[in-house]
């Protein structure tokens, strides 16, 4: 069966670490990939009566201007081999996503490095439609290289709902990774739940195909695991890393701090992350 990847295109033209991300991981996966970009009318644009049926008329000019640019899409599709059809919406960017990506196995966005772009504290667009999605969503920072993807992947495990479907979005790309490590920082009260999939991950994986090291994280890390984390990627040059993502509130995370939040704010290695 062919993998289907969705992803957004915020800027035109098509361009960033996101779209290459995207086009390299559909040429890893021999996938599918669609691009939408969403044509949005911000809630400011009614604060004003009399400039509505202006701002409506620069919102039907900028989507004749996306669609024009599906020509562009299908020329890089078929340069580099790949279908995928060129898709325009207009709307909320988070709601339309968030329900064009069921029906997808995954969806790519990139990451501003800014905090305009996307709220480091978890309420941008790209956390909301993380938070809001019902598939895996590979987030791209703006500043990531993007020279390999999926080469060597590391798996931030905590046994918990969001980790196992994580890692259970990544399974196509880990079963052709080259090395898979494992960071395990599940506590150990938790080794006797029923969770999904089992809490040996190891084994988990080795039943899909997938060989993997595992070690634990390191205790002095457990309360604050992101930094490790990430000095752990840069250290082994891992070029994915597959995480769940808000295990506690959103709420939680922009007032305690977080792993997800860390890693949404520092990092500038891709990351597969699921909610």
């Amino acid at each position: 069966m062919t993998l289907e990847l969705l992803v957004h295109i915020a800027r035109l033209p098509p361009q960033g670490a996101g779209l290459r991300a995207a086009l390299s991981l559909a040429a890893r996966l021999g996938s599918r990939l669609d691009a939408l970009h969403v044509v949005d009318l911000p809630a400011a644009a009614f604060t004003v009566p009399e400039a509505v049926p202006m701002q409506l008329d620069a919102v039907r000019q900028r989507a004749t201007d996306a669609k024009a640019v599906s020509g562009d899409w299908a020329t890089l599709m078929a340069a580099r081999g790949l279908k995928g059809n060129w898709r325009v919406g207009n709307g909320d960017t988070v709601t339309l996503l968030t329900h064009a990506a069921a029906g997808y196995d995954l969806l790519v966005m990139e990451r501003s490095s800014t905090m305009r772009g996307d709220a480091p504290v978890g309420f941008g667009i790209v956390s909301r439609t993380v938070f809001g999605s019902s598939r895996g969503v590979l987030v791209v920072p703006e500043a990531a290289p993007v020279e390999t993807l999926g080469e060597h992947v590391l798996i931030a495990w905590s046994g918990s709902r969001e980790s196992a479907l994580a890692v259970r979005s990544s399974l196509p790309l880990l079963r052709k990774a080259a090395r898979v490590t494992v960071i395990d920082g599940s506590r150990d009260e938790d080794l006797g739940t029923c969770a999904l999939p089992d809490t040996d991950i190891c084994g988990w994986l080795d039943t899909h195909g997938v060989k993997a090291e595992v070690r634990r994280l390191d205790e002095g890390a457990r309360p604050s695991p992101g930094p490790a984390l990430l000095e752990t990627a840069h250290a082994e040059k891992a070029d994915l890393i597959v995480m769940g993502a808000w295990g506690r509130s959103r709420l939680s995370e922009m007032v305690l701090g977080g792993t997800t939040r860390y890693l949404f704010m520092q990092s500038d290695v891709p990351m597969l992350v699921a909610h």
